[in-house]
């Protein structure tokens, strides 16, 4: 799979597409390697600020935790008859400026919320009129970064793990945030990490049947949301150049929406199922209090 990045040089709002092998990076590290061949210095990549070392208990919380999966909206309510939603399918973007950029941190900094647990928010309002029960709990994958938790010599290399998050559509931002921290202190991220290297011990067909038995089941993540942080060190080049960040869409999900901060300006994209889903992503965004 392919992670999505864009760059937008500066004043063009032209779209300059790259695609890094999922296999060999993750999201922070691929971006850093987008950026280094450009001869901007990221310095040291951000690191986990949620290690855990045991992973019995947190396997045991992750089992508990999927038998309530009926709560949740199932594939079938998002997924058309008859159609896959893998691949990337269309793409939908938007660059904020610096000045309302720093409008959303200090909306964010004074109702005491993460960017991260905002945007989640607003997202899952988005996608709501898109599914057939918009009552139901949905469930969003939520990549971690593992760096500082787990060792590669190659720092681009792929550390992510991620946990599932359950919203409500009466959940606020803060009740998000605190989900996603529960779910980080109870070591869900490390669990998910044992079991996806797990993976590596099997054949390659034993690969293909697992995955394919894996998305036929009725229950599943809508899609994925992840936010690679704020980028753009003291003595970065002021290259003015914008970029974007989307994670893959794999078979049986809805979407991928991903966004990252560089050199102040806040970038969004989405990819999968985006028609009319950015406009009121955007929408809600602007008018949240």
């Amino acid at each position: 799979m392919g992670i999505r990045y864009g760059r937008v040089p500066q004043g063009t709002g032209e779209v300059e597409w790259h695609f890094v092998s999922h296999i060999e990076c993750d999201g922070i590290g691929g971006l850093a390697r987008l950026l280094r061949e450009r001869g901007i210095e990221t310095g040291k990549l951000p690191e986990t600020k949620h290690p855990c070392r045991g992973v019995l208990v947190p396997l045991w919380n992750l089992w508990c935790d999927g038998r309530k999966e009926r709560e949740c909206a199932m594939r079938s309510d998002w997924l058309e008859t008859g159609r896959e939603t893998g691949g990337s399918g269309a793409v939908a973007w938007h660059l904020f400026t610096v000045e309302e950029t720093r409008e959303i941190l200090g909306r964010c900094r004074g109702t005491g919320v993460t960017v991260n647990s905002f945007l989640l928010k607003q997202l899952d309002q988005a996608v709501r009129p898109a599914i057939r029960k918009p009552e139901a709990k949905i469930r969003w994958l939520v990549p971690v970064n593992l760096r500082g938790d787990i060792q590669d010599d190659d720092d681009t290399a792929n550390h992510v793990s991620g946990v599932e998050v359950r919203i409500a559509p009466d959940d606020t931002p803060e009740a998000i945030q605190g989900q996603i921290l529960r779910r980080l202190e109870r070591g869900e991220h490390r669990a998910n990490h044992l079991l996806l290297t797990a993976g590596g011990i099997l054949s390659q067909p034993g690969k293909v049947w697992y995955l394919r038995k894996d998305r036929a089941k009725p229950a599943g993540n809508i899609g994925s949301f992840s936010n690679l942080g704020v980028w753009g060190l003291p003595g970065t080049p002021a290259t003015g150049d914008g970029w974007l960040f989307c994670p893959p869409v794999v078979t049986g999900q809805l979407l991928g929406a991903g966004c990252v901060t560089f050199q102040g300006r806040l970038g969004l994209a989405i990819q999968g199922r985006p028609m009319g889903l950015m406009e009121r992503w955007l929408g809600l965004i602007r008018s949240a209090r």
